[in-house]
């Protein structure tokens, strides 16, 4: 407050000054000997709100955090900031509805591209998986093609009779909005869950259901994928025989087979090693099970729900695990997440110098006891935040939009319990006169 000493229109002493805050802006009154009089603000208002107490709830949420973390940040800085009603009455407002408006539009756009190629005749793939946090599960729906996220459908634990159902009713919620939007879908990828097997049978046998390669390989940690269904299965059956140094035999239908592999010579059959028969009964237990055999059927495509699992990933930005959401919570940042890879799904280039030099670094394998030179890539980009910020600004000045009156601004929300309790809450009185403690 030094800067508040000496009159800045005639050069007298100010005689009076009054600090108060609001949230994070900072305002002075002041008055001088001469008779002036004036007012600072450290921050501009947008609509009669600090903009940096606007900015700063947005710049928390879009960036993943929350107010915790920017309340434990401002203690240990000593910063003035908002306080945590504040901050939720923000969010409902203003930032909630620009991350929908933002979302709803980013997907308008990709609708629009997929409509275009619908028409030239090409039909869809989808990859679809799951993530759950405790009573929510989050159901994304990705393109096969451009690896973009076309939808996400959030179900609490409310909606469905058990968590078990709570995948298929996310499943086919999403899928039949899709379709109803008019998605014209050729392909499906999903894990082996028979609930969502039976529903693509059922429900939506026009779409070719297909596994997830990389669920399956996780779970057998073996797996050869041949272009054909048939090739598949034969060679996969091959594996028992091949494994014990058996390359022609004959089957229990007296039809010869061989490995399609060139004759191995004498040496080569040397250094390898090989099972005993005595001892791959589970291996072959294995390969020959039933249901991986019927499932192979559905692997034929190599498809996989790998940049789900790499979404998965990165979501962990805004929905760390340590951490519950609530329902709006949750979509909100989910919503953020999928802004976040749309822009960044393309292949990143790499990085180069000032003089235009590709950039590199030197890291140590421990596998090849060597150093080796691995690309830098330009960062990810977010773009989206700037578009956001935009909207936050638009919905502050709009006087239709008022301030700690969420209904005026949200758009329809689904009809939810205000929690997953099956019983109503009881009086605090009559739960304090019930309550007992060993201590």
């Amino acid at each position: 407050m030094s800067l508040f000493k000496f009159c800045q229109m005639c050069g007298q002493q100010i005689s009076s000054k009054t600090i108060f805050d609001t949230g994070a802006q900072r305002t002075v009154k002041w008055m001088c000997l001469g008779g002036h009089s004036g007012m600072w603000k450290s921050s501009p208002d947008v609509r009669r709100m600090a903009e940096v107490n606007l900015l700063s709830a947005a710049a928390v949420l879009f960036r993943g955090g929350t107010y915790t973390e920017l309340s434990d940040w401002c203690q240990t800085m000593g910063v003035q900031m908002i306080g945590k009603t504040t901050f939720y009455n923000i969010k409902k407002t203003y930032l909630q509805p620009a991350i929908e408006h933002v979302y709803m539009e980013q997907r308008k756009v990709l609708l629009a591209e997929v409509y275009l190629k619908q028409e030239d005749g090409k039909k869809q793939g989808l990859n679809w998986d799951l993530l759950c946090r405790l009573r929510l599960c989050a159901y994304t729906f990705i393109l096969d093609e451009t690896k973009e996220i076309l939808h996400t459908e959030l179900v609490q634990c409310t909606e469905a009779t058990s968590s078990g159902a709570m995948e298929p009713l996310g499943f086919r919620r999403g899928l039949t909005e899709l379709l109803d939007m008019g998605l014209d879908v050729e392909m499906m990828a999903t894990d082996r869950s028979t609930s969502i097997q039976k529903i693509m049978r059922e429900d939506y046998p026009e779409v070719k259901h297909e596994f997830d390669i990389w669920h399956t390989a996780k779970v057998i940690a073996l797996l050869r994928i041949f272009s054909f269904t048939q090739a598949l299965q034969n060679r996969w059956n091959f594996i028992p025989h091949h494994v014990i140094n058996e390359h022609q035999w004959t089957d229990g239908d007296g039809k010869r087979h061989r490995c399609d592999h060139a004759p191995l010579t004498a040496l080569e059959q040397k250094k390898r090693i090989w099972m005993k028969k005595d001892s791959f009964q589970d291996l072959s237990s294995l390969v020959i099970d039933t249901w991986l055999l019927k499932d192979l059927q559905k692997m034929a495509l190599f498809k996989h729900t790998g940049p789900l699992e790499i979404f998965h990933s990165a979501l962990l930005k805004y929905l760390p695990k340590r951490q519950a959401f609530s329902y709006e919570g949750m979509r909100e940042r989910g919503y953020l997440a999928v802004l976040e890879h749309n822009e960044n799904i393309v292949v990143r280039e790499q990085a180069t110098t000032g003089t235009g030099e590709p950039r590199f670094r030197q890291v140590y394998c421990k596998k090849s006891k060597q150093w080796i030179l691995k690309k830098i890539y330009n960062p990810h980009t977010t773009n989206f935040i700037t578009t956001l910020i935009k909207k936050v600004r638009e919905d502050r000045l709009n006087p239709t939009i008022k301030f700690k009156d969420p209904t005026s601004s949200t758009l329809p929300q689904p009809a939810l319990p205000p929690n997953i309790a099956p019983v109503p809450k009881p009086p605090k009185e009559a739960a304090i006169t019930l309550f007992q403690s060993r201590f």
